[in-house]
């Protein structure tokens, strides 16, 4: 007795469906116990191929049926295109594989599609990146930080030192390889109100008080991945050279990697003739009293910050480092300022010597107030005017710390009764007094180192 599985059951029904063609009950019932005690044909390959795999089975039935039908009748239409086929089985198993390869084919190109776009949006793509001309809006993407998971001062400290390196709490790694001694710290904090009122005593300190940013100037590769090796060679050249010359306390490379320069108990020769003042302290050539931090980059006639300039990664290393430096000497922001608001002519009295970073600093995607907005008290206390060519760096419009200190100088002419130039030229001699006794102890310090 044959098992009963769906093969075997798939044949009984073809035999049942073609006993149909038997009038004789008799003759159908010898045609049903002949085919069905017959072997049926073994080929495994032959399941593969849809309807094909049918025709050894239905010719092996039909060869049991053609034992019982008459044989002065003509066979029915439907035995006689079976038995066709299975004459021509070879061209038809080759029809039939070749139908079931190229449904097989399709389907899984089909299937491929699919995928392919279900799975797109977990491919890298390019970012476009809005055009940052403003301050307000360079480096927003981590300007949030400050509000949302900015470490306090007190949280940040040295986690790790090792041959060449050191790593901080908040994550700042700074690279100690191009690491340089230069002349020891030395400067005076003046009084601002002391100094107004002729009296130049002052504080001599020997730890920095605040930072400067500067922009190196460098000429700057296309920032893509092609360009990478030479992107290399350009930031190691500004390294060497930023090395020999003692020019920055630290630099911060095109992919973010922040290189101590001249040691921070060391004055590097960064900011030449500048001054600044909080409001409360004025301090004079700030090479010695402020940090210098330097991002290659370049300005030109546009914003340093974008895609390719001053980037994401450098904005992000000057925030942790601007912590470290603040959290290790107790930094006031108010002393967090760049270069182009503190170069001076003390020549001509004029500001912006230099002129990096005269506009569109980030200062909030460093966790610092915008001292674009403070008034510029070398302006209004201090007696430095500016020309169209300072203004023009600037982006061509005052900005409110420039507008502000115009107007208490015009105010203060007013309360004197006398005319601006007048005022401007009274109060460059109170700078005139900082500047000489500060040159007095340069050059004692000079005496010294040699």
């Amino acid at each position: 007795m044959q098992d009963f599985t769906p093969q075997n059951e798939r044949y009984t029904k073809l035999v049942d469906r073609y006993s149909r063609f038997i009038e004789s009950p008799v003759l159908r019932l010898k045609f049903l116990n002949s085919a069905l005690k017959s072997d049926l044909p073994r080929s495994r390959w032959m399941k593969l191929v849809p309807f094909a795999s049918e025709l050894p089975e239905r010719a092996m039935i039909i060869a049991e049926l053609s034992k019982v039908l008459p044989l002065d009748r003509p066979a029915p239409l439907a035995i006689r295109f079976t038995a066709l086929l299975y004459r021509i089985r070879v061209v038809v198993y080759a029809v039939c594989l070749g139908t079931t390869l190229l449904v097989g084919a399709t389907l899984v190109y089909g299937a491929a599609k699919i995928v392919n776009t279900l799975s797109v949006s977990t491919e890298a793509r390019d970012i476009a990146v809005p055009n940052q001309s403003t301050g307000s809006s360079a480096g927003s993407a981590v300007a949030v930080i400050g509000s949302e998971a900015g470490l306090s001062l007190d949280k940040v400290w040295l986690a790790e030192q090792g041959a060449g390196f050191e790593f901080y709490s908040n994550g700042a790694r700074v690279l100690t390889e191009f690491e340089t001694a230069g002349p020891n710290r030395s400067f005076y904090r003046f009084d601002l109100e002391a100094l107004e009122a002729g009296d130049e005593a002052a504080e001599r300190l020997a730890r920095p008080v605040g930072i400067v940013y500067h922009v190196s100037e460098s000429d700057l590769l296309p920032f893509a991945g092609g360009y990478n090796k030479s992107l290399q060679n350009h930031s190691r050249a500004l390294l060497d050279y930023a090395r020999t010359h003692r020019l920055y306390n630290y630099v911060i490379d095109r992919f973010g990697r922040i290189y101590r320069i001249v040691r921070d108990e060391s004055a590097a020769s960064h900011a030449g003739n500048s001054l600044w003042s909080d409001g409360r302290s004025v301090y004079v050539n700030l090479s010695a009293s402020f940090i210098g931090v330097c991002f290659e980059g370049k300005s030109g006639d546009s914003s340093a910050v974008g895609g390719d300039g001053i980037n994401e990664a450098q904005i992000y290393a000057a925030r942790v480092l601007t912590a470290v430096l603040r959290s290790k000497y107790g930094i006031d922001d108010a002393n967090c300022v760049t270069h182009g608001l503190v170069s001076v002519n003390p020549s001509n009295r004029l500001m912006g010597y230099h002129t990096d970073w005269v506009s569109a600093f980030p200062f909030a995607a460093l966790g610092l107030s915008n001292k674009y907005e403070t008034e510029l008290s070398a302006v209004s206390r201090l007696g430095f005017g500016y020309d169209s060519a300072y203004v023009a760096a600037a982006g061509g419009a005052k900005w409110p710390g420039l507008e502000r200190a115009d107007a208490e100088l015009h105010e203060a002419a007013a309360r004197h009764g006398v005319t601006v130039e007048v005022e401007r030229r009274e109060r460059s001699r109170i700078f005139q007094r900082a500047f000489n006794k500060q040159r007095e102890l340069e050059r004692k310090s000079m005496r010294t180192e040699d």
